[in-house]
């Protein structure tokens, strides 16, 4: 693989320095330790330990800024220019705009590492994805699988797929490079299947696929094609699964990403939105524009589908605003909001006062009033136009739960406590006044 090089100065001073790293000048089995460098990264070492010296070895080994890391890197670097980018200008000249970005040393330490193995079968496209999206680390790479989710829906179903790309300049560069991914193999298939290249139908096709993926790329040429041919050419397309409208970056899977929402106070509700996108994008949720607080109230769960969940138990007034749910991962991001409203209940009275009541003086007085509401209704008891205050002679109960009972009992009624009485019965949504029970106080019978 090595021969492919094309520049035989970059490999013999990669080798040189990897000697020299290692201190290998006396041993027969350098030639198999560098090449397996060159070919797989500083983590082959470790089958090489007991042919080092230990302090050496642990030097290479462990060092991300030594001698070893360091030659790799040069080497690396100089092999994406000198064997890739001989035939593409435009791939050197990314690369030299790309030098100062914030993951170009930790895509270039990942080459060092690992060599060729995250390549794929077109190291110009893997190396334009890991610098084109940040997200990118070593964990897309092994443990999630992401890097290779990305891998086969792009190559699937083209630029197309990579959708919210509004910097056309990425775009530009994305679509080259899977021009380069797509030419070989559409023009085999091209060639295999007797469609003969007339008119440049082959860069038209190749321009077609790289922007829509082999399937609907190759139906924008299909007219220009024989009809068995071109059963031929879709019985042999070299899709590499079930990826067809999948999404890179997280998308809402809902017709608009806004909508609205009621819900009685007190009650429960939810809100959720699903979400899709390689990896398994994360989902942070906002109240308001501010991070959303969760506790037993407000809990947030994750279904296996992709949809994530707010729950609100017994919906308060204070629950009512604009709750954006925001969904995450290595390419980009996407937002659904949901603006909830808490509706209300006005008082309503099922058992008013009654118009007239006699009471004995020295005995007690008692009023009642039943009614209803959400949020449940507050009273004010009142005597004329005045507020009763109450007090150890004054007493105001309410019922808990739902009953909705309010009353109002007067201890040892006096000659004074004579006069009408009502109730002002009020919530959020709304008031209402009672009506009048004129009480008389008599005298104690003999």
């Amino acid at each position: 693989k090595l021969d492919n090089v094309g520049d035989d100065e970059v490999l013999k001073s990669a080798k040189d320095e990897i000697i020299r790293a290692l201190d290998l000048e006396e041993y027969e089995i350098k030639d198999t330790i560098i090449n397996d460098l060159l070919e797989n990264g500083r983590q082959s070492l470790s089958k090489y330990e007991k042919y080092l010296l230990p302090d050496v070895y642990e030097a290479a080994i462990n060092e991300n800024h030594g001698k070893l890391m360091k030659s790799l890197k040069k080497y690396f670097e100089q092999q994406w220019e000198v064997k890739y980018g001989s035939s593409n200008q435009w791939f050197i000249l990314f690369l030299k705009e790309y030098k100062d970005a914030v993951n170009y040393d930790s895509v270039l330490k990942r080459a060092a590492e690992y060599g060729n193995k995250y390549l794929k079968d077109c190291p110009i496209l893997s190396i334009v994805l890991q610098l084109l999206f940040e997200g990118i680390d070593d964990t897309c790479m092994d443990e999630t699988n992401v890097f290779n989710d990305l891998w086969c829906t792009i190559t699937d179903n083209g630029l197309k797929s990579i959708g919210n790309f509004s910097d056309n300049k990425k775009r530009s560069v994305l679509f080259q490079a899977l021009r380069e991914y797509y030419r070989p193999k559409l023009f085999e298939l091209l060639e295999k299947s007797q469609v003969k290249d007339k008119d440049s139908l082959y860069e038209l096709a190749l321009d077609n696929v790289a922007e829509y993926g082999w399937l609907q790329g190759l139906q924008a040429v299909r007219k220009r094609i024989i009809p068995i041919f071109f059963e031929t050419l879709l019985e042999n397309i070299p899709v590499s699964g079930d990826t067809s409208g999948k999404s890179v970056q997280p998308k809402v899977e809902a017709a608009i990403s806004e909508n609205n929402q009621s819900c009685v106070f007190g009650q429960d509700t939810q809100i959720l939105w699903k979400f899709s996108g390689i990896g398994n994008p994360r989902v942070t949720w906002f109240f308001n524009g501010q991070p959303l607080p969760t506790n037993d109230r407000l809990q947030v769960t994750e279904a296996d589908d992709g949809t994530s969940i707010l729950s609100i138990r017994q919906a308060e007034l204070g629950d009512q605003g604009v709750y954006t749910a925001r969904a995450i991962n290595a390419f980009g991001e996407a937002e659904a909001q949901t603006t909830l409203k808490i509706d209300c209940i006005k008082p309503v009275i099922n058992t008013n006062l009654n118009t007239a009541l006699k009471v004995t003086k020295d005995e007690i007085l008692t009023l009642e009033i039943v009614a209803s509401g959400t949020p449940k209704p507050h009273i004010v008891w009142m005597k004329g136009n005045n507020e009763l205050t109450p007090n150890d002679r004054i007493q105001v109960t309410t019922l808990p739960g739902d009953d909705g009972k309010y009353t109002l009992t007067i201890l040892n009624v006096q000659p004074e406590d004579q006069g009408e009485y009502s109730a002002m019965i009020s919530n959020v949504d709304g008031s209402l006044q009672s009506d009048k029970c004129k009480v008389i106080v008599s005298s104690k019978s003999s």
